[in-house]
């Protein structure tokens, strides 16, 4: 069986194929939906007459999704799994599910406090991820184009 914890609550959904249409049961309540895959973490989901987009992205056991303006961090809970290992805390984290669509740092390279070491997109706006404080860059865990979920380390850094 399978849990998800958001914040205090947890929630056991039960998935049921039913034709083009997922039947998905929730906190007692039944929904039929279409989900039809647009590119790599979004998809259109349809209920009834309504069309909405879901943003989805994983990592590990972590379940990002990004729902009518609303931003939601679940876990994956399973009977018998253990958690997974937690990054650095001299990493810095994705802020968002989205794609880098820059990086302007290499390791090694010497940074100041504020300065722009990634972008991240997300919703068609860029986010700058900037260094917290002056060091130098340890390590770079992404590249452009790829695919984030909050939580993940992107850039290391030295004091």
């Amino acid at each position: 069986m399978t849990r998800l914890v958001c914040g205090e609550q947890t929630f056991e959904p039960r998935l049921r194929a039913d034709g083009a249409a997922v039947e998905v049961t929730l906190a007692g309540r039944a929904f039929r939906l279409v989900v039809e895959p647009v590119a790599p973490g979004v998809y259109l989901v349809r209920e009834g007459g309504t069309t909405r987009v879901l943003h989805l992205a994983r990592e590990g056991r972590d379940v990002y999704l990004f729902w009518d303006g609303v931003a939601y961090a679940l876990e994956e809970e399973r009977e018998g799994a253990r958690p997974g290992p937690r990054h650095d805390p001299s990493a810095l984290e994705a802020p968002m599910p989205g794609r880098v669509s820059a990086v302007r740092v290499v390791p090694g390279q010497r940074v100041a406090r504020g300065e722009e070491l990634l972008l991240v997109e997300a919703m068609k706006m860029e986010n700058a991820l900037r260094a917290p404080r002056d060091g130098v860059v340890r390590a770079v865990h992404a590249a452009a184009g790829d695919m984030v979920v909050p939580g993940r380390a992107l850039v290391e850094l030295e004091p």
